[in-house]
């Protein structure tokens, strides 16, 4: 179907929408800074929906078919298929160079939550602008140096503070934090899969009890813009708290990016795991 629906618009006339589109948010928050005002952006996935299991439609295929470059992680079946309808030197894979985790034969598609995975993206974004616009070289390699001293900080942050915790094993409802545990010492225990709507069966809900209860953790954390019900029950079985991680970077404010998400991530495992 989305074969036939690239090949459709394909002979159209299409409205150009944006000069360069970025598939998700992590994609698109460094790409925005290294670009500023020399290009004009987009940005695929704009719902707070789970964006591992997007859906793109008619529209997505236009907005996509008229830009003269996309950029995407790779690391989504969708993008997958994406990659597959459009002509190649239109797409950007960010991913390359990463030292991706995997699940079964499935790569974790979560590299931006560990600002030592995400360098490599912010380069590879900086690296494909240049090959693309060599003109601008110079201007790219500057606000590219200037985002890579705020990863460098946070990646700082997170060192001293992940290392102070009383705490050291993150319960959390979606699997999204591995890359951030191998990277920054931690333990993460997981309600869901990788993919947030994944259900967990009673028997795991009754292992993330057992653990809750045996480690004396005060808070469990749950997803922004997903579904909370199955934290609150362990919370109410374990007299935990739940509080709030946002692991796919939708913005909550208008004046959201990476690192102010990210920041407010650090405060809640700061505050849940017991970090000075």
């Amino acid at each position: 179907m989305l074969q036939l629906i690239f090949l459709m618009l394909s002979v159209l006339s299409l409205s150009f929408c944006g000069e360069i589109v970025a598939t998700t948010y992590p994609v698109y928050y460094p790409l925005k800074y290294l670009v500023g005002e020399k290009h004009r952006l987009e940005v695929l996935v704009r719902s707070q929906a789970d964006p591992h299991h997007y859906e793109l439609t008619p529209k997505d295929a236009e907005r996509l078919l008229g830009a003269n470059l996309v950029m995407t992680l790779g690391l989504e079946s969708w993008e997958w298929r994406l990659l597959k309808n459009l002509p190649k030197g239109k797409v950007v894979t960010l991913s390359e160079g990463i030292n991706l985790l995997k699940r079964g034969s499935f790569p974790d598609p979560h590299v931006w939550l560990s600002p030592k995975e995400y360098r490599v993206v912010v380069r590879n974004i900086k690296d494909a602008l240049v090959r693309w616009d060599p003109s601008q070289r110079a201007y790219y390699q500057e606000r590219y140096s200037q985002y890579l001293q705020r990863l460098n900080s946070l990646d700082r942050k997170l060192e001293s503070t992940l290392k102070t915790c009383s705490y050291r094993t993150l319960v959390s409802t979606h699997r999204a934090w591995d890359y951030l545990s191998r990277d920054y010492g931690i333990k993460t225990l997981s309600l869901s899969g990788v993919h947030a709507e994944e259900e967990p069966k009673p028997s795991e809900i009754k292992a993330i009890v057992q653990t809750v209860k045996r480690e004396g953790l005060k808070y469990i954390f749950a997803e922004v813009g997903q579904d909370r019900k199955v934290a609150d029950f362990i919370a109410s079985q374990t007299g935990t708290r739940v509080l709030m991680l946002n692991s796919s970077l939708f913005p909550q404010l208008n004046s959201d990016d990476y690192f102010s998400i990210m920041e407010r991530n650090l405060r809640a495992l700061r505050e849940g795991l017991g970090c000075r």
